[in-house]
């Protein structure tokens, strides 16, 4: 019911409303881009703005008996990220998560353990790529959307475009292959 609320608040242009938006539905997109635009912090952001524009815009299209207002989201915000993907792909440039700036290195910390980060940081980063070599686009996805985003199997469903059921089957397969390329990454 409280999205709800936000709904018919955003559908009479109250401007608390979209502030309320941002605040609770923003670092959650911005998360969810990120994850899917393989960290880029900027770009992530740009979809997850746009998304929630798009979202104003068309708030009178949200129909509460099609999908919930999370999921209806999630929609909009895919749509972005695939807009997104492709704008890079014809870029072929470097994401901006792996540039660093000359400036930014004296920000590094004095510490000892600078080696251990980094090892544990590249470590979670090989096995992050690990699990995108073996798992399809849709089984991560569908993976980031119920382990991350903790949204549930409709709303799910309501994203991606597939029944209950096909969602459960992709995760389940999504799940699979995870642990047997992370119990190999780990022999």
């Amino acid at each position: 019911m409280l999205d709800l609320d936000l709904v018919y608040r955003l559908q009479r242009a109250d401007s608390a409303a979209y502030a309320e938006l941002c605040d609770r539905f923003g670092p959650r997109l911005h998360g969810f881009a990120a994850s899917r635009l393989a960290g880029d912090g900027e770009i992530a952001r740009d979809a997850m703005v746009q998304a929630l524009v798009d979202a104003v815009r068309n708030i009178r299209r949200f129909n509460p008996r099609k999908a919930t207002f999370s999921a209806w989201l999630y929609g909009i915000a895919r749509r972005q990220i695939g807009l997104a993907q492709r704008r890079q792909r014809r870029k072929g440039s470097v994401p901006a998560s792996a540039q660093i700036s000359i400036h930014s290195l004296s920000d590094l910390p004095a510490s000892e353990n600078v080696a251990d980060d980094l090892a544990n940081r590249l470590d979670a980063k090989q096995q992050v790529a690990l699990l995108a070599e073996s798992l399809t686009a849709l089984e991560l996805e569908v993976l980031n959307l119920h382990c991350v985003e903790e949204l549930s199997m409709k709303e799910i469903g309501r994203v991606i475009g597939r029944s209950e059921a096909g969602v459960e089957s992709v995760l389940y397969r999504a799940r699979q292959k995870a642990r047997e390329r992370l119990a190999a990454y780990a022999d």
